[in-house]
């Protein structure tokens, strides 16, 4: 007697899309080694507690909840915000990931430190900063001497604060993906003008 097991490709195609799905989620490689900071920190002015809720959702302090977290009124900081907010998360949450990640190679100890001297440079870059503004109006900067780079929205709220493992390397594909979307959008409005 032969036993014959039932071919159930419905169960690869189900185990492949749930891959597929897990994978778009992610966002795009970090410029900095997963190993940079610590995992964790224990700051109490801005304590955030990890969702739970598989549609993430954001709130205020009304308990107003925002469907997307970039909706969602980012937290103060001397009047002014804290981070910006993205797809992923709200502006706490990553300033939160920022700070875990590069918190220890800038020499600080606490959430609020760290976005104080990503503030500082984007406000005030020290001599020798390369600058770069986005279409969007976002703002990079990088400082080659302490291979420093940041991204400042058109505000002047931090979206980036780190230093790139590649250094320098870094920056140049940075201006170099930038002047390919600058050439993309203008051949595509010359295109639409004929």
């Amino acid at each position: 007697m032969t036993v014959q097991f039932p071919r159930t490709p419905s169960l690869l195609l189900v185990g492949a899309l749930s891959l597929t799905a897990v994978l778009a989620g992610c966002e795009r490689p970090t410029a900095v080694r997963a190993d940079a900071g610590p995992a964790s920190r224990g700051e109490t002015d801005y304590a955030a507690v990890p969702s739970t809720d598989p549609v993430p959702r954001a709130e205020n302090a009304d308990g107003r909840r925002f469907a997307d977290r970039a909706e969602a009124p980012a937290p103060l900081l001397d009047g002014r915000p804290l981070w910006t907010s993205s797809r992923r998360g709200s502006a706490e949450e990553n300033a939160r990931r920022a700070f875990a990640r590069n918190g220890d190679s800038f020499g600080t100890s606490s959430l609020e430190a760290y976005v104080r001297k990503a503030r500082t440079f984007i406000d005030a870059p020290p001599a020798g900063a390369q600058r770069l503004t986005r279409r969007n109006g976002d703002v990079l900067l990088y400082h080659p001497a302490s291979n420093t780079f940041a991204v400042a929205s058109r505000e002047g709220a931090p979206r980036a604060f780190f230093h790139p493992d590649e250094g320098a390397a870094y920056w140049e594909a940075q201006k170099a993906r930038e002047t390919q979307r600058r050439t993309a959008r203008a051949g595509s409005d010359r295109a639409s003008e004929g």
